[in-house]
């Protein structure tokens, strides 16, 4: 398998980042990262700008975020030409993004935060639409702001990274559920503004890109290397986030590259992503690139754990099965579902 390492869900000056699209490309390709996924409000600007291909090593793909007129239910859209009308619905604007090929992941689903008033939640409630491709199980800024109170907003500020612990249990429970029914992806996103923030005499930037580009990330696996063409590279790349193909990491506690997640019975075998069919049974094995405490989950239940490098089951149940492991307690590496079927 061929590993690719980016960031999903960054913003620009094209709408609420601090920093424009060619200089977020030139800190993403400091921090090594194989690909860009940026998503401004409610805008293509930099689409239509020529701002999306590949920048020496860097794949840069560029959507927007929707979001409804009551500024809930925000929405990842890649693959568009134009922005939709502003006036859709949840309901009609999923459907539209998926009627035109695009790539639709649900932005931090499930916030919650009510300490400071200046800062509101921006959840998704429109859990009877269907049509979406993934879920931002993991978003780096949500997390952060659910945790912010004014009586922490200094150490926050200066440690943003260490308030990172994982994915939250509710969003956790939501995904399994959809993944039982079908496939539905699972990301990590930065949500990268690099906000200026103000405290007393201190002025600070809450999580610089770097800093951000240098935590949750996610790992896109493919048969084939990425084509040097970019429209090729880009369906590549999208074929894989739809089909599963992913895992997430917080690269704060460690590099995740190289880690694997498969399913064995009989002759065939299943990596992150895939559906196999169970022969009598089939043995699960996950390795990580260093100790950490691994927990393997089946229909969102947990059925085994361990303090170690790898982890190994025999089941002959069917389900959907994924990883979760963590180092002193925090997140470290989130893994899509590997379906079982009779």
């Amino acid at each position: 398998m061929h590993e690719y390492i980016g960031c999903i869900h960054i913003h620009s000056t094209d709408s609420d980042g601090s920093k424009p699209v060619p200089e977020i490309i030139k800190i993403g390709q400091e921090a090594g990262l194989d690909f860009l996924m940026l998503s401004d409000h409610m805008t293509l600007k930099s689409l239509k700008a020529g701002q999306e291909g590949w920048f020496g090593k860097t794949l840069v793909i560029i959507g927007y975020e929707i979001n409804d007129l009551k500024n809930k239910n925000h929405y990842l859209a890649f693959n568009l030409e134009e922005v939709l009308p502003k006036e859709m619905s949840v309901a009609e604007y999923v459907r539209e993004v998926k009627k035109r090929g695009g790539l639709g992941i649900i932005a931090h689903p499930d916030e919650v935060r009510n300490q400071l008033p200046q800062y509101p939640p921006y959840p998704w409630t429109a859990w009877e639409v269907s049509d979406f491709d993934g879920i931002e199980i993991w978003n780096q800024m949500s997390e952060w702001m659910e945790k912010l109170t004014k009586f922490n907003q200094l150490k926050m500020v200066l440690h943003p990274r260490k308030s990172l612990k994982g994915p939250t249990a509710r969003i956790l429970n939501i995904w399994d559920k959809e993944a039982q029914r079908r496939k539905v992806v699972g990301i990590g996103g930065v949500d990268a503004h690099a906000h200026p923030y103000t405290i007393g005499p201190f002025r600070l930037t809450i999580f610089p890109y770097l800093v951000q580009f240098k935590s949750i990330r996610t790992h896109v696996l493919l048969h084939e290397p990425l084509s040097k063409d970019f429209l090729t590279a880009k369906k590549q790349l999208f074929s894989a986030i739809k089909n599963c193909n992913i895992f997430i990491s917080n690269y704060a506690w460690g590099d995740a590259k190289g880690f694997e997640f498969s399913i064995e019975s009989g002759n065939e075998r299943g990596a992150v992503g895939d559906e196999i069919t169970i022969r009598d049974k089939a043995e699960i094995k996950t390795k990580t690139p260093g100790t950490a405490h691994i927990k393997l989950i089946h229909n969102g239940n947990l059925v085994k754990e361990i303090l170690d490098a790898k982890l190994e089951y025999v089941t002959a149940e069917p389900g959907v099965y994924r990883v979760e492991s963590y180092r002193n307690d925090r997140g470290w590496i989130f893994s899509n579902h590997i379906r079982l079927k009779k």
